[in-house]
């Protein structure tokens, strides 16, 4: 019986024994662990920490990049303690860290290599009681392999008494969420709440046991976190990776059959296509061109339509099946969360027999509560899906359209806000309810469509309601515009700041003559802005009037979590763009519109 977390692995040994439950790439290599042997080493890690002095109740603070066998073990031999885990995201920064350090009166902290011992260091050095550890040591600090030699396991260990004692509503984890503010707020998920998502989640998998995944997302995100359990759950072989550089040819060598991503990754594969095509002759790219826009209008259940299937299997041969190849050739399903994916994405992805669904849900209701099904007639481009099992949503308060806050009970929601009574209560009713601060409609009688964060959607002077994130999502369309912000609150038209995919704006200029030199310069190039221009005006055609984009301004620099203007999970941090470039966003409203 599944009733806590760390039961995953035990089950998976029990139904569908794996020699290769784990196989995590380190050192050039690939290291296989089977189900067996990742027991093993969990209790081997947890005995470790019981020779540091980890006890029932201890918060354990882990500063991971992307999941590795290493991870893995650590995270279930803190939770089979009764411990709890405090993933951090390494891109916080060293304050957030701070405050998480002094928020959760850690005991010990794990963190990934020397590189984030450097961005970090001057803030762990000021906690002398916070023992810490490195998974990737550079020989002057303390490693996780120290600790092991420190305390072996005993000659009579026995972990079951440490295990019994751990309850289903015992917390698993208390995971901080920054969101767009940079306030964090440690989310507070027990056991319950995150199995009853495993089991919400699995018998929608279009996956049997002894297929591949592969593991590439940061492991502190709860979508990634929840992804891997799922897998474990469906006697899956988990591949890993340390190093982000390796991934396609990762995908070449583990030929997954499934894996999780962010919409960015899909449309950076789209956007190599457009590239690559450019250097071609003009038939080719004309050939590719077409082929794109085959695939893009693919839809599952066409009926019979002959001329769309030799179109299609023409639109294969030319450009599909080699970008299939380059995913491995086996990939079945993608599972698509944290931003919005192109409908056009999903299609082009349907016509090369990948089903990418797009799911829904925070780490407040421990990742999933929507997602689109990879049954034909159980989902719809553009959506977010069905909700899962056991949860429901609802909309709060909907205008005419339908479109009101989020809403959501289930066992996956959160116990709260861990010390925060107040935000807590700002957030869940007394009967459950999670106000989600997103605002959606249901679409087609009953798939969840989002349509923006409650407190992005703003009013311009002349009174009129924009959706920011629709806005951008319409122009992203695009092949031109990598990022974009919309602006307009209290302002009499409406404006955008844009990181253009100058991957492709340099190939446009070899095409028609205008001399290429950097980025940095490009972004001011008349010609270039010009281009630009009419790529704008040309979505704009397809807006009211109100929402139309006036006036611009190109960055030449990308918005990264590095740089604190992306959120973890990849959206936009629009208070701290708004502050650093007041100049641009002023000057936006001095020129002459478009």
């Amino acid at each position: 019986m599944i009733s806590r977390t760390f039961d995953l692995l035990p089950s998976q040994q029990e139904k569908f024994p794996n020699e290769k439950a784990i196989v995590s790439r380190r050192a050039d290599r690939w290291v296989t662990y089977s189900c067996e042997a990742c027991l093993a080493e969990i209790d081997r890690y947890s005995w470790a920490l019981i020779g540091l002095g980890v006890k029932r109740g201890d918060r354990v603070l882990i500063v991971p990049h992307l999941a590795s066998a290493e991870w893995i073990f650590l995270d279930f031999a803190i939770q089979q303690l009764g411990a709890i885990v405090v993933p951090v995201h390494f891109t916080s920064n060293p304050q957030q860290l701070e405050y998480i350090i002094n928020h959760t009166d850690a005991r010990c902290c794990f963190v990934a290599h020397a590189e984030l011992g450097v961005k970090f260091g001057e803030i762990l050095n000021q906690h002398p009681d916070l023992q810490i550890f490195f998974i990737e040591g550079d020989g002057a600090a303390e490693t996780l392999d120290d600790l092991l030699k420190q305390h072996p396991i005993p000659q009579k260990g026995d972990l079951k008494s440490y295990k019994d004692q751990v309850e289903e509503d015992d917390l698993s984890a208390i995971i901080y969420t920054s969101g767009t503010t940079g306030t964090p707020k440690g989310v507070m998920l027990s056991h319950r709440n995150i199995v009853s998502n495993v089991r919400a989640t699995l018998p929608l998998l279009p996956v049997d046991p002894g297929k591949t995944a592969l593991s590439f997302l940061p492991f502190s995100h709860i979508f990634e976190r929840m992804a891997l359990l799922t897998y474990m759950a469906a006697g899956l072989s988990i591949h890993t990776l340390v190093d982000r550089s390796y991934l396609s040819q990762a995908f070449l060598e583990v030929r997954p059959h499934i894996f999780t991503a962010v919409p960015r990754i899909l449309e950076k594969m789209y956007d190599q296509v457009l590239a690559i095509q450019v250097d071609h002759s003009s038939l080719k790219k004309g050939l590719a061109n077409w082929a794109l826009k085959v695939g893009m209008s693919f839809q599952e259940r066409p009926g019979f339509r002959l001329l769309y299937w030799l179109k299609l299997q023409m639109a294969k041969l030319l450009v599909l099946n080699r970008l299939k190849r380059n995913l491995g050739g086996k990939v079945h399903a993608i599972i698509v969360g944290a931003a919005y994916l192109q409908p056009g994405l999903g299609r082009l992805m349907g016509a090369m027999g990948i089903k990418a669904r797009e799911g829904y849900g925070m780490t407040e209701t421990a990742a999933a509560a929507a997602i689109n099904r990879f049954q034909p007639g159980l989902y719809a481009f553009g959506t977010v899906g069905l909700p899962v099992s056991g949860v429901q949503i609802k909309i709060d308060m909907p205008n005419e359209e339908g479109e009101g806050e989020i809403l959501i009970k289930g066992p996956n929601v959160m116990q709260g806000y861990y010390k925060q009574a107040e935000e807590t209560a700002k957030v869940l009713t007394a009967d459950g309810w999670l106000h989600t601060g997103d605002v959606g409609k249901f679409v087609k009688k009953r798939f969840l469509q989002i349509t923006d964060r409650k407190k992005d959607i703003f009013k311009t002077s002349s009174g009129k309601y924009v959706s920011p994130l629709v806005l951008e999502n319409h122009f992203k369309q695009s092949p031109f515009i990598e990022q974009i912000m919309a602006i307009g609150f209290q302002k009499p038209y409406v404006t955008a700041l844009i990181y253009p995919n100058f991957e492709l704006l340099e190939h446009w200029s070899k095409e028609n003559n205008v001399h290429w030199t950097s980025p940095q310069y490009m972004a001011i190039n008349i010609k270039v802005r010009q281009r630009m221009r009419e790529e704008i005006e040309a979505y704009n055609q397809q807006l009211p009037n109100y929402q139309t984009i006036r006036a611009f301004h190109l960055f030449h620099e990308e918005w990264t979590m590095e740089s604190g203007l992306l959120t973890y999970t990849m959206k936009l941090m629009r208070p701290k763009i708004l502050t650093a470039f007041q100049k641009e966003i002023g000057q936006l409203y001095e020129e002459q519109v478009i």
